[in-house]
């Protein structure tokens, strides 16, 4: 059996299945809505292990009482007069045994900080305000648990909303930032070593986890062609402890090679195939927090370049592409975007438009 994967149908979110030559369906949300499709994406991880261990409940009700904020150790029948849920924490950690993720690992911290039980809506807000009154934690980082908190426990943090003003756009780097950028890598002292890696980065658009762990097997020097389908992403949150993982959407693609990537590709010494083609200094996988420490944040300082971060070089390709007129739908193949993303993101974020004079 494999593993569920959430569809879209019409406007709603689908799980569709097949347990013991039996079809089974659970549509929920509004496909728009992205806590209520990552709801249904964890419900899929539960049936899905209920499955392989034999405790698939075929009326469906225990994953539909789930969905509604209700935890039912049933295999079927009416609906409990009394539900129980796990605490909270231990329903995070179930997500951390799934995947790791630093917000989930840093809400856990926080809930065993605050040392109470949080059974009712009203202990909801609750704590949502202590991450305000105690915390002084930011819109931005509230929102991020409480989208959490909304997967796991609909039902206590369902009503809550956290608003966050719409800051300005970090904008592209122009094509002469960029030349500034790489000839001062190039004739860097301390720093050239990362010179060809940035140029990658700057002309492909791959996510800095990609381009970290990019081998030479993936490298097509005759077509010209770059093959993606994994990367070397953080392991439990560390930059220097690293493991070979899909890529962010699991899905594969091509990017194709200009002529100052292959330039720089051809001018390097060739590896085996299972061999980083960029490294550290000392040969270990790149630092990505070490490198924007240092290489990168001197770099622009040194520049007075307005800083923006390292991975800003992907929105500047992305912007650039679209710029040189390229549709949407070509630059989300070539970087892997969503193709809404670059509508909401990138459209004009390089060249304004020109209004008529009236």
């Amino acid at each position: 059996m494999r593993e569920l994967k959430v569809r879209k149908n019409g406007n709603s979110c689908l799980l569709r299945w097949t347990y013991q030559e039996q079809s089974y369906s659970i549509t929920w949300g509004n496909w728009d809505d992205s806590v209520e499709k990552a709801r249904l994406e964890y419900l899929g991880k539960l049936i899905y292990r209920d499955c392989l261990v034999g405790e698939f409940d075929t009326t469906l009700n225990k994953y539909n009482l789930w969905l509604q904020g209700i935890t039912y150790s049933g295999n079927g029948g009416p609906k409990p007069t009394e539900s129980k849920f796990p605490p909270l924490v231990s329903l995070i950690e179930e997500r951390l045994e799934e995947t790791y993720n630093i917000a989930d690992d840093s809400l856990i911290k926080l809930l065993n900080a605050y040392g109470k039980e949080i059974k009712t809506p009203v202990d909801a807000k609750a704590f949502m305000k202590w991450l305000v009154d105690a915390r002084k934690l930011k819109p931005s980082s509230r929102k991020r648990y409480l989208d959490i908190l909304q997967v796991v426990r609909r039902d206590l943090f369902g009503e809550i909303k956290v608003k966050i003003a719409e800051k300005p756009k970090a904008k592209p780097f122009t094509k002469a930032e960029v030349r500034e950028i790489l000839n001062y890598l190039k004739d860097s002292q301390y720093y050239s070593h990362y010179h060809d890696f940035i140029l990658l980065l700057f002309n492909t658009g791959l996510r800095t986890s990609e381009a970290i762990g990019l081998q030479w097997k993936h490298i097509d020097l005759v077509k010209r062609e770059i093959h993606i389908y994994e990367s070397l992403g953080r392991y439990r949150g560390s930059s220097s402890t690293r493991e070979r993982k899909t890529t962010k959407t699991g899905k594969y693609r091509i990017v194709p090679i200009n002529n100052n990537v292959y330039q720089m590709l051809i001018q390097r010494p060739k590896g085996e195939e299972e061999d980083l083609v960029f490294t550290s200094p000392k040969g270990l996988p790149i630092d990505d927090h070490n490198l924007s420490q240092r290489c990168w944040k001197k770099t622009l300082r040194d520049l007075d370049i307005e800083h923006r971060a390292l991975y800003q070089t992907r929105h500047t390709f992305a912007s650039h592409c679209i710029d040189s007129g390229m549709t949407p739908t070509e630059v989300a193949a070539v970087t892997g975007h969503d193709v809404k993303v670059l509508f909401e993101h990138y459209l004009g974020s390089v060249k304004k438009p020109k209004l008529p004079e009236l």
